[in-house]
């Protein structure tokens, strides 16, 4: 006789093998302690996460229009107009025909809709960033809600 590698329940053959008594009990424990436990109920978020845009990437803040048409044939050149320190308020914003440096995780400067990869990019003169790819809008960045968005029932 062969046996089945996989084979297939019905849904009352399914529930019939649910024994609810065999649940584990409902405990409060510290988040040190809550590593490999599941929520007992819904997890809500206070405010929006991470509550300000950001870079996935390293490379540069711009503004996706100044890259369309780029090509490693005929890139796009910008002017570099400051940089993005990590854990840091910008301080530069992103003008047309300009862009910021900026590393994974900083907070998106004002003006810049995307981020272009610094892998497509080279510092042809001091001040100067050839860009040899074109990016769309929200390339490169995640914006202030989307890794989880204000919850306000309770």
């Amino acid at each position: 006789m062969t046996r089945e590698f996989f084979t297939a329940r019905t849904v009352g053959e399914a529930l019939a093998g649910f024994r609810p008594a065999r649940r584990t009990a409902v405990e409060e424990v510290a988040l040190a302690a809550a590593l490999h436990r599941v929520p007992a109920s819904d997890v809500r978020a206070p405010a929006a996460m991470p509550g300000f845009a950001r870079s996935t990437v390293d490379g540069y803040a711009v503004h996706a229009a100044d890259t369309y048409g780029a090509s490693e044939g005929l890139p796009s050149y910008l002017d570099l107009a400051g940089a993005v320190r990590m854990g840091a308020a910008p301080t530069a914003t992103v003008a047309p025909g300009k862009c910021v440096a900026i590393p994974t995780g900083a907070v998106l400067p004002d003006g810049a809709d995307a981020v272009v990869m610094v892998e497509f990019t080279a510092e042809t003169m001091p001040g100067t960033i050839e860009v040899t790819r074109p990016v769309a809008p929200g390339a490169g960045l995640v914006r202030a809600d989307e890794d989880a968005r204000r919850v306000t029932c309770w």
